[in-house]
């Protein structure tokens, strides 16, 4: 005999079950992601608003999560591509998107080069990185700097701490991936999800 309430646990089961393989982990039950984006993936259709979920799996604070926002919109045309370093330009990189970002990085054990909320265009709190390999059927790598010292125009930066989320899966509902985070040789990382909640 079913014990009364096992229908609603057995529907709650069914409806917290993982979707098809095309669909992200919203943030609340993120996960490591797998596979790799399609070789037509642009870092366009980015831009909106998201919750995000990062957890750190390597690290002083492995196991530790953080959730927050980040907010992304088109970079200005004159801004898309990245400035010449010694003078050599990158025709294979674009910088379509930047924004700003809210969590609190420090309790993954990451570091904060800068500013994570900053709206300067020069200098953004989180820029978007796409680069290509040239090679045809490759996917391009899809990266979030975060940090507004790591973003600055004006300066050059051979090294530092740095934090940069990899894209490793996206649709219409948001992205996910991993991150990594370091200074002074000391690497920590993880993963993230974010759920899309405004265009």
């Amino acid at each position: 005999m079913r014990r009364p309430g096992s229908l609603a646990v057995l529907s709650l089961m069914f409806a917290c079950r993982s979707g098809p393989p095309g669909d992200l982990p919203h943030a609340s039950n993120c996960g490591p992601p797998s596979g790799q984006l399609a070789p037509t993936a642009t870092a366009e259709g980015l831009a909106g608003e998201y919750r995000i979920r990062l957890v750190a799996t390597s690290g002083p604070r492995g196991g530790a999560a953080a959730v927050g926002s980040v907010r992304l919109r088109p970079v200005e045309d004159s801004l898309r591509s990245p400035p010449p370093v010694l003078g050599i330009h990158d025709s294979l990189t674009i910088l379509p998107l930047r924004g700003t970002a809210q969590f609190d990085a420090r309790s993954l054990g990451a570091t904060v080069p800068g500013d994570l909320g900053a709206d300067d265009p020069m200098a953004p709190g989180v820029l978007v990185l796409e680069r290509h390999s040239g090679r045809a059927r490759e996917p391009a790598s899809i990266v979030l700097r975060v940090g507004a010292d790591a973003n600055r125009r004006d300066a050059l930066r051979f090294d530092g701490g740095f934090l940069a989320l990899t894209v490793r899966r996206m649709d219409g509902a948001g992205f996910a991936g991993t991150w990594a985070s370091g200074s002074g040789g000391r690497q920590v990382g993880g993963y993230f999800c974010a759920d899309r909640i405004a265009p």
